[in-house]
């Protein structure tokens, strides 16, 4: 056992080590494909939509053909460059062909092949995007499981992509909420009165939900929206959350995530690449992942009865467009051994603020 931990922590050291040595050049990694619509789409018609082409077979509305780059140019993978890719979209939400035009992703470090890309994306086609798509559980990792990050950057951009023109086409709607915004007031509530508000929200996944053996939780996880004095100020403490809004821009927000158990919500794949590949955040056809550079530890909650934790972070959303008054959803993928195999659970916390933290 010790001479395979000694042999994978080598093989990882010499990975990172020719990382670091193409980190100034990864024209060395890019690839670039010739496209045509037809390549994600089966129609004989294509009008130019703004941002977006409509594909017409025999004079009839078939679908929808999207370049990422006009709707998700924020999602940068490995190598900080956006994984430029061509989505097609049938009229009732169904993918109909993904295919990547550019990428520069260091995937083959890791012993992986252009193939392994290919057949992961391959998994996207027949899902749909107004029912929801699920990376780990409708979307198999099997191919991508040395390159977790990768897999997670192209999730995003592949459903935002798609969710997006699925709302100006109509294929989705979302209930208005708008005009409210998060009180400035504290009050003082202990953890579990911040539980019982909503304000903070709690999931347990044990043993026997990953089908393995185990009776303590694997993974007892709360989150909140600290930028609401009422939950930051208790959960980080008077101090931590002053500083934590000093830093703030008028448009961003933060959340907090701390758990206890087996399992990890954070994983170590953000020390390499930057990129917290076990979790983002959704809100209606906008994918939020989060990197180092938006992060700070948290090693303790302050709220009194508050458990102790394992692991915890405060993670800044950036996105001008998330509105903490609207629900949104933390989406997790945790990775867990069964024997040597390893494998991966998805699942989904539902978030949403009652009327007590809005003005």
């Amino acid at each position: 056992m010790k001479f395979r931990i000694v042999i994978k922590t080598v093989v990882l050291a010499v990975l990172f080590a020719c990382s670091m040595a193409y980190a100034g050049n990864w024209s060395y990694f890019e690839h670039r494909y010739e496209y045509k619509p037809e390549d994600v789409l089966k129609a004989d018609k294509f009008v130019q939509k703004e941002h977006y082409l409509e594909g017409f077979m025999g004079g009839k509305l078939v679908g929808y053909v999207i370049n990422s780059k006009d709707f998700s140019l924020n999602h940068v993978g490995y190598s900080g460059k956006h994984i430029e890719t061509l989505i097609g979209m049938d009229t009732a939400g169904n993918l109909t062909g993904v295919k990547v035009l550019f990428h520069s992703e260091p995937i083959v470090l890791i012993g992986l092949k252009e193939d392994n890309f290919k057949d992961f994306i391959t998994k996207y086609v027949g899902k749909n995007v107004v029912k929801g798509v699920s990376l780990g559980n409708d979307i198999k990792m099997d191919a991508l499981t040395g390159a977790t990050v990768t897999a997670v950057v192209e999730n995003a951009i592949i459903l935002e992509s798609a969710k997006k023109v699925a709302v100006a086409a109509g294929l989705i709607k979302y209930s208005e909420k708008k005009g409210k915004r998060l009180s400035k007031k504290f009050e003082a509530l202990g953890f579990s009165e911040l539980v019982a508000s909503g304000g903070v929200k709690n999931l347990v996944i044990n043993p026997k939900d990953l089908g393995i053996e185990g009776k303590e939780a694997f993974l007892d996880l709360y989150v909140g929206v600290v930028s609401s004095p009422t939950i930051g100020k208790n959960i980080l403490g008077e101090r931590a959350f002053n500083e934590l809004m000093s830093t703030l821009k008028d448009d961003e927000h933060a959340i907090f995530i701390a758990a206890r158990g087996k399992g990890s919500f954070k994983g170590s794949g953000f020390a390499r690449g930057g990129v917290f590949e076990r979790f983002s955040l959704e809100q209606e056809n906008r994918s939020y992942v989060f990197t180092d550079k938006d992060y700070k530890i948290l090693t303790e909650l302050s709220a009194k009865g508050a458990p102790e934790i394992h692991e915890g972070g405060v993670f800044i959303i950036r996105g001008k467009d998330f509105d903490p008054a609207l629900p949104f959803k933390l989406k997790l993928m945790l990775t867990f051994r069964e024997g040597v195999t390893k494998k991966f659970y998805s699942t989904t916390v539902d978030y949403e603020l009652s009327e007590r933290f809005m003005e």
